[in-house]
């Protein structure tokens, strides 16, 4: 684990290097409950058109996205694992605690990832924050189902996950988008892919949850458009997920076409899918 200030480290890479076989290209993914299915999209077209991802960071659902392809699924294989999740049945009340309980969620993580960030084949690391410290951490080694696991536990709704002393909760809370995380693995070009949106809603935010839910979009999307102007990867990708919320996993066909519609627009094709 790597536990930093959430402002520790910001430096840019020079966009010179798109495209340089020298290049070491990280993938870096977003949280964004169900926005973050847009990922799968995003990964076809990497898989069809490259370039090569050597190292991938990612937060929350972008770290369960990122997790399952480093552990070698195509996008085809989570597009399919996907349609067949009930995602929001894979929480429970825990009355005793007033908090959902994230068990189904550490099953299902254990059943289709390795039990150790060291098992994959490719390099990552999942940003996710220590309610006690207050700080952002990085975890690139060990238990790997837990640590994505704590990297999706959106908090004041699930239980934080204990990992060593720590309480740790959703990295989204201060690093939605953990680019650093990608640079600190090796990776010297960045294609990063923001699922939240930046744009006002449509209507009042009425019910408690959907407050909730506005007030972390509107957080994540300022500390993010902040990280990104001082620290900008080489691809950035915002796929167009307007009026989507962070719950509708019934529109997974919809979210998955518009993260595979972005990586279309914005990664270029190779030079070896010319020859």
């Amino acid at each position: 684990m790597l536990g930093v200030d959430p402002w520790w480290s910001i430096s840019s890479v020079s966009s010179s290097k798109l495209g340089s076989l020298e290049s070491v290209w990280g993938l870096v993914l977003s949280g964004g409950g169900a926005r973050g299915l847009a990922h799968i999209g995003v990964l076809e077209v990497l898989e069809e058109r490259g370039p090569e991802i050597q190292v991938i960071s990612g937060a929350s659902m972008g770290a369960i996205v990122g997790a399952l392809w480093a552990a070698g699924h195509s996008a085809r294989e989570i597009l399919e694992l996907a349609r067949g999740i009930p995602w929001l049945r894979l929480f429970h009340l825990r009355l005793h605690r007033g908090l959902l309980s994230q068990e189904r969620l550490e099953a299902l993580l254990r059943q289709h990832l390795p039990p150790r960030f060291e098992d994959l084949r490719k390099p990552l690391a999942v940003s996710a924050v220590d309610l006690r410290s207050g700080r952002v951490a990085y975890f690139h080694e060990g238990d790997l189902p837990q640590a994505v696991l704590a990297s999706a536990t959106y908090p004041g709704v699930l239980r934080p996950v204990q990992r060593g002393e720590g309480w740790y909760v959703d990295g989204g809370v201060l690093d939605n988008l953990p680019l650093d995380a990608a640079r600190m693995l090796g990776a010297t070009a960045l294609i990063a892919v923001n699922v939240t949106p930046e744009d006002e809603v449509v209507g009042d935010p009425q019910s408690p949850f959907a407050q909730i839910r506005r007030s972390a979009d509107i957080m994540q999307a300022r500390l993010t458009a902040l990280r990104v102007a001082l620290s900008p990867p080489e691809l950035y990708l915002h796929p167009s997920l307007s009026g989507i919320g962070i719950e509708q996993f019934g529109r997974l066909e919809e979210i998955v076409e518009a993260g595979r519609q972005e990586a279309l627009r914005k990664i270029p094709l190779q030079e070896h899918d010319h020859a």
